[in-house]
């Protein structure tokens, strides 16, 4: 059984459902600190319901980096092995549109800053994601940087899952999220979830 470490997935699962592209075209959903899967399985399960040429990129270079996760924590080595990263791989075996990318969200950002390719039957480059749930660094010069990334490369109805979103500045991430339509869809304990209006 593949574990999570949060809660509130339910607010996962319907910032998937509040999203809305055409069921006809590959989508891209992406999330960022995989951990055990938990968050990924429940976002591609919501996702092939309405979308079948969904993927979703999974971002998470385990390896038991020593850095800091929070504004007010120096760094710290957190327990992200790769024998964790092993076990998610077997655990998420069965989906085929999942795509686990082991890199930094500042290395993803730079390598992929033109679109994700998907081969099927031919190359497609998708250039714009769905859904994105940000739950890697929770420092907020990170979640920022990760937020202004996606939102370039978003569409009408997007949304964006903050979790712990307590954690960080999320006041100013979502003011810096304004100008690309961004609004409060649904508010949590722990996730929060904005989707793009225009």
């Amino acid at each position: 059984m593949i574990k999570g470490d949060s809660s509130e997935y339910e607010l996962l699962i319907e910032a998937v459902q509040s999203s809305c592209a055409d069921p006809q075209d590959p989508v891209l959903l992406c999330e960022i600190g995989v951990r055990e899967g938990l968050g990924s399985k429940l976002m591609l399960d919501a996702a092939l319901k309405h979308y079948p040429k969904a993927h979703l990129v999974g971002i998470d270079p385990y390896g038991n980096l020593d850095y800091a996760h929070y504004d007010d924590k120096k760094s710290y080595r957190s327990d992200y092995t790769n024998t964790m990263k092993n076990q998610l791989k077997k655990d998420m075996a069965d989906y085929e549109s999942f795509h686990l990318l082991e890199m930094t969200d500042a290395e993803f950002m730079y390598r992929f800053r033109d679109g994700y390719p998907i081969y099927d039957e031919s190359e497609k480059i998708l250039k714009n994601y769905t859904c994105v749930h940000f739950d890697g660094p929770h420092q907020t010069v990170d979640v920022l940087s990760e937020a202004l990334f996606f939102a370039q490369r978003s569409h009408k109805d997007t949304t964006f899952c903050f979790d712990d979103y307590l954690k960080y500045d999320m006041n100013n991430i979502a003011r810096a999220l304004t100008p690309f339509g961004f609004k409060l869809l649904k508010k949590g304990i722990q996730k929060l979830i904005l989707r793009r209006e225009t």
